[in-house]
């Protein structure tokens, strides 16, 4: 996860130097040019403190992602998102508790496990790089899209006991063109968080999750670059 966060930077070293290039050649670009809108679903893991000790199916929740953003030129974009719903995994205490016991757990001390459940949110900024049009160039028509992107942002837990915390992310979004204004989206991601977000407190710096969604953007017009 870590790994996928310090290569989202080094990209962004990369590509803001021509991102700052497409710029100047382009400054008759119009500021309501290039706006999008997104919507996507999916399912979603934690990787909490104790939750390695549950199934990893039974672990999948589901995941709402919604955005609006901008292209500032055609390789280097930013979004705004909120995305969540919820996740499972396990609690040694009530902390979020289902009430129903963890089956074929492991004995001994620390493995008297619930499953738990509980819902969350979060609002992040993210910046996107298109690495087709960076390296290969712009071109109107092309199907697919690979866009690494890095992000930060605001996470909370709105079941009790409530928590809030920092979060900061990363991932690819695959998309594909299907009509002038329309292109259906694979977006994969991998989050970090607080220890403290699961209510559980496990001495670790951090605890991480990933997602996967499936979804659709509109990009309103005016669309498009200049040659």
């Amino acid at each position: 996860m870590k790994k996928l966060l310090i290569a989202g930077a080094l990209c962004a070293m990369i590509m803001f130097p021509s991102a700052a290039q497409e710029a100047s050649a382009r400054k008759g670009a119009p500021a309501k040019a290039n706006w999008f809108v997104s919507a996507g679903f999916g399912g979603q893991v934690y990787f909490g403190d104790h939750d390695k000790q549950v199934e990893f199916g039974k672990r999948i929740s589901p995941a709402l992602d919604i955005a609006v953003g901008k292209w500032f030129t055609p390789s280097i974009g930013v979004r705004l998102m909120y995305s969540g719903l919820s996740f499972k995994g396990a609690t040694q205490g009530s902390t979020h508790s289902t009430g129903e016991k963890v089956q074929g757990e492991k004995g001994g001390y620390g493995y008297w496990l619930y499953y738990s459940k509980f819902n969350e949110f979060s609002l992040s900024a993210e910046v996107m790089f298109n690495l087709n049009n960076a390296f290969a160039g712009y071109r109107e028509n092309r199907v697919w899209g690979c866009c690494p992107y890095v992000g930060v942002g605001y996470a909370r837990v709105t079941d009790e006991p409530v928590a809030n915390g920092y979060l900061i992310r990363g991932g690819l979004l695959n998309s594909f063109r299907v009509g002038k204004a329309w292109s259906v989206n694979l977006d994969l991601r991998a989050g970090y968080l607080n220890d403290e977000f699961d209510g559980e407190v496990g001495g670790r710096s951090g605890e991480g999750y990933a997602s996967a969604t499936i979804g659709v953007t509109y990009n309103f017009k005016p669309r498009g670059w200049n040659r």
